[in-house]
């Protein structure tokens, strides 16, 4: 059963909702529901309203903002590699279903259903020009959230911590999901929320997975070793770049043993 609606808002140009969502209504007021979304997906829009919360960089500006009672990033999609040297942010459309957007938020509402510790899946809005497409796509917020990566250039983290990663790379990949970029600037690490009756012994921090672009649910086991190994490079690569980077052999062991020590799911 398909898990994202697609609507056609303007010649070319579509919209794509998760079936839950709560963006849109099934009622007379629809096509109001519908601008209100395509707006959305307009920076200069964005802030002009004063809605930009915040902005990060990465392969381009992300845009941080609240509606709908949600708190929202905004992602344009952009290519990698050489090939953005030709086309920055072009793609070949071949159908809706194949585009770049409609997958991630698919798979994103796939994993964030069964509970792994993935962005929300909220919107995605593509446009198409003859054999070529452009998009964007929204998603939830994670609040009181640091790389993994900017985590390790300042201190170390704890044994549960690593474990933890472990561990929910572990669920991931029991829900066939295959990583294809996981690095360390692809997890978050969450800070628990802090009240003056928490104990801090009780708090733990919350691993959490970002960057679905491009990533795919396999069937069988033989890949996942070297999905993992990826993510191994990664940390090792980082390592060699900065004087003070605070991972160490012992930290792959704890996230091995997390791996091997999380429950199927």
């Amino acid at each position: 059963m398909p898990l994202i609606d697609i609507l056609s808002t303007k010649p070319n140009e579509y919209l794509f909702l998760p079936k839950d969502s709560q963006w849109i209504t099934d009622s007379v007021d629809q096509k109001s529901d519908v601008a209100a979304i395509q707006k959305l997906f307009e920076p200069d829009w964005l802030k002009a309203e004063k809605m930009v919360t915040k902005t990060a960089s990465g392969r381009g500006l992300v845009y941080f903002f609240r509606a709908f009672d949600e708190d929202c990033v905004l992602r344009h999609y952009y290519r990698g590699g050489l090939i953005a040297k030709i086309s920055k942010d072009k793609f070949i459309f071949k159908k809706l279903t194949e585009t770049r957007p409609f997958q991630e938020l698919t798979l994103l509402a796939r994993l964030y259903a069964a509970g792994l510790n993935v962005p929300k899946p909220i919107a995605a809005r593509l446009t198409r020009s003859g054999v070529n497409y452009v998009a964007d796509i929204i998603t939830g917020a994670i609040p009181r959230t640091q790389e993994l990566h900017q985590q390790l250039q300042q201190k170390p983290i704890g044994q549960e911590v690593w474990l933890n990663i472990g561990a929910v790379l572990r669920k991931m990949h029991n829900l066939q999901a295959c990583h294809y970029d996981i690095n360390v600037k692809n997890i978050l690490l969450q800070e628990p929320i802090k009240t003056e009756h928490s104990a801090s012994e009780d708090q733990q921090v919350s691993i959490h997975l970002l960057d679905f672009d491009g990533c795919k649910l396999r069937q069988g086991d033989n890949w996942k070793s070297a999905n993992l190994n990826r993510f191994k490079r990664s940390l090792e690569k980082q390592k060699l770049k900065y004087a003070a980077y605070y991972y160490e052999e012992i930290n792959w062991a704890w996230i091995e043993q997390g791996y091997l020590e999380a429950l199927d799911t």
